[in-house]
């Protein structure tokens, strides 16, 4: 999937939550902080990777990025 926003990657994060059956108020306690500030995590325009790492650690989950090249458009010359 080509994500092109941080709201994007958050609301298949927290989709993910939900597989998981795991909540943000337990999340927010395996890392330290509390449910407010998971949120506000989640409500940054740029969560970092940082943070996005410890939320996927916390349900046992790996990150995999993926790169491709964009195919070239053509112009029709005139």
């Amino acid at each position: 999937m080509i994500y092109n926003s941080n709201e994007q990657l958050v609301i298949e994060l927290k989709k993910l939550l939900l597989d998981t059956k795991c909540s943000q108020r337990d999340i927010a306690k395996q890392m330290g902080i509390s449910p407010q500030a998971l949120q506000n995590l989640f409500n940054k325009k740029q969560l970092s990777f940082a943070d996005l790492k410890r939320v996927l650690d916390c349900i046992n989950c790996d990150l995999l990025v993926d790169f491709s090249v964009r195919p070239v458009s053509t112009v029709a010359e005139e």
